[in-house]
């Protein structure tokens, strides 16, 4: 079944077509966040704000790569280039995304792929999803493998968040040093932590918590430069829309100017006709 372009990876639906490698990261433009994992999240907290996100099977942390919904994000250029010194390991293999926010304990090693990414063809040239036995080809095969490995990190990172729960330290995050978050995104204080036993932050220090904690926490300066990157690029297309508007209305300023010109040469020489009858 479909959902949001997409579609689990099958040989009835897939096994005479092709994939494409990606080569720009236009359908990144639109993410509002993505999720990390914990072996990443060092790497990801030193680019993007950390917050997280809460499903029906629990938290889980988020790189957040837009801080208005409606608007694109800042890491991609117009021409598709990511900006960022880090990508993000689920964004690294599209077409392709793993299903990684589930309960422990799900077996499900499902592939999706995104039908809607112009990146699934019927070109012979391009990479075949099956092979002639139908299993996985070659190179599909070591996306999957990526994944896999991916969703065991995310199986740990969720452990994690679970425990932080427990532990009433998850809350709303609506905004940091004047800064706004839209909604949804939840934070933990350093108050919160401040007032755990001692045994939990014994244990949130053996088991890694306490990291992705710290992460967090100092990643959320990254939302100051993200709000002025938003407003930079609003600056932006103002001022390409003005110079747009100046553009046309100086065109029909012209287009007068010779139209009157045009005319009082013609009533000078109706004028000098008229002075020789």
């Amino acid at each position: 079944m479909a959902q949001n372009g997409l579609t689990p990876v099958n040989l009835g639906r897939h096994g005479h077509r092709f994939w494409r490698r990606f080569t720009s990261f236009d359908f990144a433009r639109t993410m509002a966040d993505c999720p990390v994992v914990e072996l990443e999240i060092l790497q990801a907290a030193a680019t993007f704000p950390i917050t997280f996100r809460k499903s029906e099977h629990g938290f889980y942390p988020v790189a957040v790569l837009s801080m208005q919904s409606d608007q694109p994000t800042p890491f991609v250029s117009a021409h598709g280039k990511w900006l960022a010194t880090y990508v993000p390991s689920v964004l690294r293999c599209a077409p392709f995304r793993p299903r990684l926010i589930e309960p422990d304990g799900n077996g499900r090693d499902e592939l999706l792929v995104d039908e809607t990414a112009e990146l699934i063809t019927d070109n012979p040239e391009d990479e075949v999803f099956f092979d002639k036995s139908g299993q996985l080809a070659p190179e599909l095969k070591k996306v999957a493998a990526f994944f896999r490995a991916l969703k065991e990190s995310m199986k740990h990172t969720t452990h994690l968040c679970r425990v932080l729960a427990d532990m009433g330290l998850f809350g709303p995050l609506t905004t940091f040093q004047g800064v706004e978050f839209p909604s949804g995104h939840f934070g933990v204080t350093q108050n919160a932590l401040e007032k755990i036993p001692r045994a939990h932050l014994s244990l949130l220090t053996s088991n890694g918590g306490l990291r992705l904690i710290h992460a967090h926490q100092i990643s959320l300066t990254h939302s100051i430069w993200l709000t002025h990157a938003h407003a930079r690029a609003h600056r932006e297309a103002d001022t390409s829309l003005t110079q747009q508007t100046t553009g046309v209305s100086g065109f029909l300023d012209a287009l007068v100017a010779a139209q009157q010109k045009e005319e009082a040469m013609d009533h000078c020489r109706q004028e000098g006709h008229h002075a020789f009858l």
